[in-house]
């Protein structure tokens, strides 16, 4: 099995004594905001320590001999952890095997046929164990297959003992895919910057007792309980582990004895309904249109925070900042997740603006293009967090979005659909000039416009932008940046062509209802009435007739209707028989509005139809 020598040979050694003194010794952290900023932690040398800063191992103001305290009882504590769920469930496997049924002075289980309960409950919990490892053994060996430093058999030996372990603990959870990935990440930044000892004498100017302090943070030998630890504080006190909580069923759930729901379902959610929607509406309407459902991409990106979509050095740089805004915000989850998916949903807004269907939206973010500045994303990320956060919207992961959307309606009744939008750029120009110019002499009062922004005022996308509050308003001039927020002219055209077919498509199915007219003959309406009195035999002669009474009280009153029309038409017809009989087989329209396409009424077996009909039902 390998050694650190051997592993630090495929991802190379970064440790930096120099900054291990200034944060660690010295509780100096000036300049980690503006390396996490340029996406830079890494040239510290220090990431791993830092990031057991971030998670709340330890705090800014322990002295490094507390830092080392705290550490030391985590490490103890997973030696307790280790005896009682590795060594008991060998033990129990061993004991399986090699010890016979003991029996009883009748020659049966000892106990009699009620005993053997416990050696049942051993082989079960044996047999379960063996279960969970090969679940997790099979994910650790497909785990960054492209990385070599992942196929060492020490790697995975390691990543497998962390998640059986920590699923053991938290058995309500369990293990679910995507935890192998973070843990996996987790080991690579601990291998990269982990000491051991013939390494550290090496250091001439230090002390036995420097010696001794480095290795009591980054030593080698305590690789597996440092990674547990910092993986259980990512998990259990971050609680990024409701993000693998299973979708169970009310049974499911009262067997477990729990009433939590699905928090990524209900944080995706909130995402989708509530938070896009107060960064860009534009955007969030547009995709509303197309129903592009975020859960499916969504579930991928928060799980794994964003490991697939990013490069594994990339998703590093996007973690330093998410570590560092849970410790900043004190949060109790990692709430930056949300804004950096929001900046990633934004960064392809050009295209997805231009898209008509929801398929090519999913291309975009099942296959996320490569991003070429990330650190002008995460910036773009830290505005997002600044407008929900002022707008208390963040707070709370149990929003009632459906209570949003009736709010949105209240306030535009046309809600997804903009005013009537003329097909002639140069006249809806004009018109969109005449209404804002009262508007703009207000908002001048308040705040002092750009030139560009008051070309953009005459836009349509200006309309959606003035119906916010003057509050969101200078937020979103702020945080529209010219790289990623820039208002592409064929997007919003191909947005409004969208919008405007379906206000048109409504338009005409409004007056479809109001032009519909059935036309039958008097010969078919007759047969109409018959077919209701057979209709009413076969429910009355029915035994469950008591259940249907107002299926009967609209029957009798279609009947009622089509008798008065038939009365109608002949009393109209004429005395003489002619004129009788050609009104006859020419039939008179029935004024009845309907939805839908209109469909042929010439049915000569429509009684057989419906008599048939009613037999089946009753």
């Amino acid at each position: 099995m390998e050694n650190i020598q051997d592993l630090k040979t495929l991802i190379g050694h970064n440790f930096n004594a120099v900054n291990f003194s200034k944060y660690m010794i010295n509780n100096d952290f000036s300049d980690v905001d503006q390396l996490i900023k340029n996406c830079q932690l890494e040239s510290s040398g220090q990431r791993f320590n830092l990031w057991r800063l971030f998670l709340r191992i330890y705090s800014k103001e322990d002295s490094f001999t507390q830092k080392i305290e705290k550490l030391t009882k985590l490490r103890d504590n997973y030696k307790s952890l280790e005896n009682r769920h590795l060594k008991t469930s060998s033990t129990s496997t061993q004991n399986q095997i090699e010890e016979p049924t003991k029996k009883g002075p009748l020659g049966g289980p000892l106990g009699g046929p009620l005993g053997g309960g416990k050696q049942k409950q051993q082989s079960s919990n044996a047999i379960d164990n063996a279960e969970l490892r090969n679940e997790i053994r099979k994910d650790v060996e497909r785990t960054y297959q492209e990385f070599e430093f992942f196929s060492s058999k020490r790697v995975q030996q390691i990543l497998t003992t962390i998640l059986f372990i920590w699923c053991k603990e938290n058995s309500e959870i369990s293990y679910r895919q995507g935890m192998n990935e973070i843990a996996a990440s987790l080991i690579y930044i601990y291998t990269k910057e982990a000491l051991h000892k013939e390494e550290v004498e090496k250091y001439e100017e230090a002390t036995d007792e420097e010696i001794n302090i480095l290795l009591q943070f980054n030593s080698w030998e305590y690789a597996e309980p440092d990674i547990y630890s910092l993986f259980t504080a990512l998990m259990n006190d971050a609680q990024h582990m409701e993000m693998f909580r299973p979708n169970y069923t009310d049974q499911q759930k009262f067997k477990l004895q729990s009433k939590k729901p699905s928090a990524i379902l209900t944080r995706v959610a909130k995402l989708q309904d509530i938070l896009l929607k107060q960064v860009d509406l534009p955007l969030f309407r547009h995709l509303k249109l197309l129903q592009v459902e975020f859960q499916i991409f969504l579930l991928k990106w928060i799980r794994c925070m964003f490991t697939r979509e990013l490069s594994l050095m990339e998703s590093f740089h996007a973690w330093d900042a998410i570590f560092q805004d849970f410790l900043l915000q004190q949060s109790d989850s990692l709430f930056f997740v949300d804004c950096i998916a929001i900046a990633m949903i934004i960064y392809l807004k050009n295209q997805l603006m231009e898209s008509e269907e929801s398929s090519q939206c999913y291309q975009r973010f099942l296959k996320f293009p490569k991003i070429s500045n990330l650190s002008s994303l995460l910036d773009t990320a830290t505005q997002i967090r600044v407008i929900l956060i002022s707008q208390k919207s963040s707070n709370n992961l149990e929003d009632n979005t459906e209570g949003i959307e009736k709010q949105e309606k209240l306030q535009n009744p046309a809600f997804f659909v903009l005013e009537k939008i003329d097909s002639d750029p140069k006249v809806q120009q004009d018109k969109n000039k005449g209404k804002e110019q009262p508007k703009q002499t207000q908002t001048q009062q308040q705040q002092q416009f750009t030139k560009n922004e008051e070309e953009q005022s005459q836009s349509p996308q200006s309309q959606i932008i003035e119906k916010q509050p003057v509050k969101q308003q200078e937020q979103q001039q702020v945080f529209f940046d010219d790289k990623i927020m820039q208002s592409n002219t064929k997007a919003q055209k191909s947005q409004f062509v969208v919008e405007e077919k379906v206000q048109q498509r409504q338009q005409n199915q409004n007056k479809e209802e109001k032009q519909m007219e059935i036309k039958l003959s008097i010969q078919q309406v007759q047969d109409i009435c018959i077919t209701i009195d057979e209709a009413f035999n076969v429910i009355k002669k029915s035994n469950d007739s008591q259940n249907h009474q107002e299926l009967i009280i609209s029957l009798a009153e279609l009947k009622q209707y089509l008798s008065k029309q038939v009365s109608e038409a002949e009393a109209n017809s004429g005395n003489s028989q002619e004129e009788g009989q050609n009104y006859r087989s020419s039939g008179f329209v029935i004024k009845k509005s309907i939805t839908g396409q209109q469909q042929s009424q010439e049915d000569n077996g429509i009684k057989s139809k419906m008599t048939d009909f009613f037999k089946k039902k009753w």
